[in-house]
């Protein structure tokens, strides 16, 4: 039994160093698709070379637990020097980004760091089962059993180090201290194997039947020799397929679920733990099916042949379950909400993958008759299966759901399944017919009344069901839509995350304007997230003359396609004001953060777009690390803005990003986008030294007049300029930074916003909004005008004690919306005097 545990806690670790390594790579490499493959393709290029390598190695060894106890120590130890590493790359990275002027090369380089960083430990672990199997499998008969139950196991402590590396170890002890509670236990597993190894015998296969791997010396067994050859090398394919199948599953499963549930770290946590459960139950179930005295080779033709039909029926009970593919916007606690995502993994995945995970362990059970030395075989065929892994994840997210979309997709791989079932060798008789029979009509079946082509390929939303489809494009970081509804044209990001639309187009002009009047004197600007184009290109407008550069940064290449199709041509109108075509303008398909890090250019203003704090990966922009990159890339005197959508922000986030910030800017202010209650758009402003805003001499007050007039009819953005434009003001954050004291900074090893925030907005109450919005933003900005008012403010030195009684009257005219929300007409009436008396310096 000490065996079993010892492969059940060598799972549970590998589990959580690959998920550490995955974090960390990305937040260096950036967090694209592209960067993700290579990583994942050095992971696996480990563990396929280690399984090969030390298969062969434990086969001419009669102690194997002792190469056992030495690969575990091998893994503890590259772990350690993993840290080491990862500084020095921090100082090579930028130096190597910068003299690397081609993508392609670029993608090379990143591939070959990190294949130095974790090729090491994952040789090593790439070994373990295979040695371990060596040791435990004493009888050839018990070869094909004894190794699905090891895998099994491997597996379920692969399931616990992905549930807790998902959901809890990040937030208990960093990324670092989870890192090292992986390489302690490492530790104790190598200790304990040179322990029982003391005691143990020599390693040796028996079996009374073991001449049948010897050559053959009757005239007719050359020919029977041929046909097991022949027969070897099918099953040899279907290796390779099972592990691509089930990894090109894994990546149309998490965009599958990506479109109808929330992306939080949580969600995609649940869906590994819910497929590698189901992935070691169906090892534990083939474990059991080779102790039977069924043919292999039949029984491994019905697995085949249930798996293509589980996948056959995934889309069919994915959109009864989603409500015909509808966004599942459950309002309940977090724990509700994870349990929910659990129950709706397992229904839809859970027999599919169960299914696929008994065909590989129950292929070793053919691998019987040629078994010699367990840890060869079992190195082998694990070596193939990596192959075929990392194949078919690369494929599937950079191929197939390129030029197939993600139904058809996920219908050639259950074909490819119907297909092997029905190639599987030496399967004769009446059950055999039958099953091939069976496997044939599925096949016909997954292209007829189950083909899944015309389903939608973008989840509807509750309200919205006005909403048309006019685009989509499925590419391998996510499913970018363009739709027509009330808002007008909006640019989505799987179903639910909406970048912009027409109807926003003055709000989102404001996110870019506002800063530019901040820093008037700025002639390179940075845009960190593109959206529909239209705030970058709002700096290209002719208001701001001295902007020579700009630069955006856009994740997605389909976000891009989408604005230059939908964007540069509404009714004649190019929304994005020639931010494609302007000379002064650049637009790059990369990931902002890691642009920022790497790159050595440096800009006057960095402009950071709306990114939902809960969402998965967003909070790597709101991190302590990333600011310092930031504040790094301003020039003297520049500012970063970060805009947040308040009503997407609970106070937690809110201050937390605050205090963060505090921790690296000289200065930092607060400023709003618009008074929208309930719905405003709010920034914090990084200022990088202590000089305050630029002195403004503009005459205002025809604008002014112009607006009351109106009696507030009009928009106030018609009265935006330099001058008014501290009417946003909403105070200073440094000089009342004991208001954000309490709170934590949030940091790339212990990343609190990206965890805590999918718990805290779901745990308020049933009546009472989750979001920093309204009266919550409000009474933040009152306390900061109270403790640093504006004719006392250091960043408003420079203004006139006329411009500097704008923030109070932005103040009075945010609570005259307020209370005009509310139906509350007299507070209302009351406030805008008030508004009225500051806007007009009586």
């Amino acid at each position: 039994m000490i065996i079993y545990l010892l492969v059940f806690l060598s799972g549970f670790c590998a589990l959580i160093y690959q998920v550490l390594w995955m974090k960390q790579l990305g937040l260096l490499f950036g967090n694209t698709s592209h960067a993700a493959g290579v990583t994942l393709a050095a992971f696996f290029a480990g563990l396929a070379v280690g399984s090969w390598f030390w298969g062969k190695r434990s086969a001419q060894s009669r102690k194997p637990l002792r190469i056992y106890a030495g690969l575990e120590l091998g893994i503890a130890t590259t772990a350690l020097l993993y840290f080491v590493v990862m500084k020095g790359y921090h100082v090579i990275y930028p130096e190597l980004y910068q003299s690397v002027h081609s993508g392609a090369w670029l993608l090379l380089v990143k591939f070959l760091l990190a294949l130095v960083l974790i090729f090491p430990p994952a040789f090593c672990m790439g070994g373990t089962i295979p040695v371990i199997g060596q040791h435990a499998i004493r009888i050839k008969s018990q070869f094909g059993s004894t190794s699905a139950l090891l895998y099994g196991i491997n597996t379920l402590g692969a399931t616990l180090g992905a549930l807790l590396a998902g959901f809890f170890m990040p937030l208990w002890f960093g990324f670092r201290g989870t890192c090292f509670t992986a390489i302690g236990i490492t530790l104790i597993i190598a200790v304990l194997a040179i322990l029982i190894s003391r005691s143990s015998s020599a390693s040796q296969v028996v079996d009374a039947n073991s001449n049948e791997d010897e050559a053959p010396s009757s005239g007719k067994e050359p020919a029977g020799v041929l046909k097991r050859d022949r027969n070897r090398i099918v099953l040899t394919a279907i290796c390779f397929m099972s592990g691509f199948g089930v990894l090109s599953l894994e990546v149309l499963w998490t965009r599958m679920f990506a479109l109808v549930l929330e992306n939080s770290v949580y969600t995609f946590a649940a869906i590994l733990v819910v497929v590698l459960s189901c992935l070691a139950g169906g090892s534990l179930i083939s474990s059991v099916l080779a102790r039977c005295k069924w043919s292999p080779n039949l029984v491994l033709t019905v697995l085949l042949s249930l798996s293509g039909l589980a996948i056959a029926l995934t889309p069919t009970v994915f959109m009864a379950l989603t409500d015909s593919f509808q966004f599942q916007a459950l309002k309940a606690t977090w724990v509700d909400f994870v349990l929910f995502i659990f129950k709706i993994c397992v229904l839809t995945i859970g027999p599919p993958a169960l299914l696929l995970g008994t065909v590989f362990p129950y292929l070793l059970k053919t691998e019987e008759q040629y078994t010699i030395s367990p840890g060869r075989s079992l190195g082998r065929l694990a070596t193939i299966n990596t192959i075929g892994a990392v194949l078919g994840s690369m494929v599937c997210a950079f191929l197939f759901l390129e030029l197939f979309g993600m139904w058809r997709s996920m219908q050639i791989i259950g074909g490819i399944y119907f297909l092997m079932a029905v190639g599987m060798p030496a399967v004769r008789g009446r059950a055999g017919i039958v099953i091939k029979s069976a496997s044939v009509a599925g096949l016909i079946l997954l292209f007829t009344a189950l083909n899944p082509s015309q389903l939608p390929v973008t989840g509807g939303l509750e309200g919205r069901e006005d909403e048309v489809t006019l685009k989509a494009w499925e590419g391998s970081d996510c499913t970018v839509s363009v739709v027509r509804g009330n808002d007008g044209l909006s640019i989505k990001i799987n179903s639910d995350y909406g970048l912009g639309s027409t109807k926003g187009r003055i709000r989102q002009a404001c996110q870019a304007e506002i800063p530019l009047m901040l820093k008037p004197d700025a002639k390179s600007v940075f845009f960190l997230g593109m959206g529909t184009g239209i705030s970058a290109g709002a700096a290209l407008s002719d208001r701001f003359p001295q902007v020579e550069r700009v630069v955006t940064c856009e994740l997605s290449p389909h976000v891009i396609t989408a604005s230059k199709e939908y964007m540069t041509d509404v009714d004649g109108v190019d929304l994005t004001n020639g931010l494609f075509t302007d000379p002064r303008s650049t637009v790059l398909v990369e990931d902002g953060r890691h642009y920022l890090m790497a790159t050595k250019e440096k800009f006057d203003v960095i402009d950071a777009d709306l990114f939902v704090p809960h969402r998965s990966s967003a909070g790597s922009l709101y991190t302590k690390e990333h600011f310092v990159s930031v504040k790094n890339r301003l020039n003297p005197d520049g500012i970063f803005v970060q805009w947040l959508p308040a009503y997407q922000v609970t106070d937690f986030e809110f201050h937390v990003i605050g205090r963060t910030m505090l921790e690296v800017f000289d200065q930092v202010s607060l400023w709003r986008c618009d008074f929208a209650p309930f719905d405003e758009v709010i920034a914090y402003v990084g200022h990088n030294g202590d000089a305050p805003l630029a002195a403004c001499d503009i005459d205002d007050s025809e604008a002014k007049m112009r607006f009351l007039q109106s009696n507030g009819q009009d928009d106030i953005y018609t009265t935006l300029n330099r001058q008014t434009a501290l009417l946003y003001y909403g105070g200073n954050i440094t000089a009342s930074k004991e208001l954000f004291a309490e709170y934590p900074i949030n940091t790339d090893d212990k990343p609190v916003i990206e965890y805590m925030a999918p718990r805290y907005y779901r745990n308020k109450g049933e009546n009472e909004t989750p979001w920093f919005v309204g009266p919550y933003i409000l009474k933040l900005i009152k306390n900061l005008q109270e403790a640093c008012p504006p004719d006392k403010d250091p960043l408003l030195v420079n203004r006139k004690p006329a411009n500097r009684r704008l923030p109070l009257a932005g103040s009075a005219y945010q609570e005259t919306k307020l209370w005009s929300q509310f139906g509350k007409n007299d507070e209302a009436q009351e406030s805008w005097q008030q508004f009225v008396k500051e806007w007009l310096d009586q």
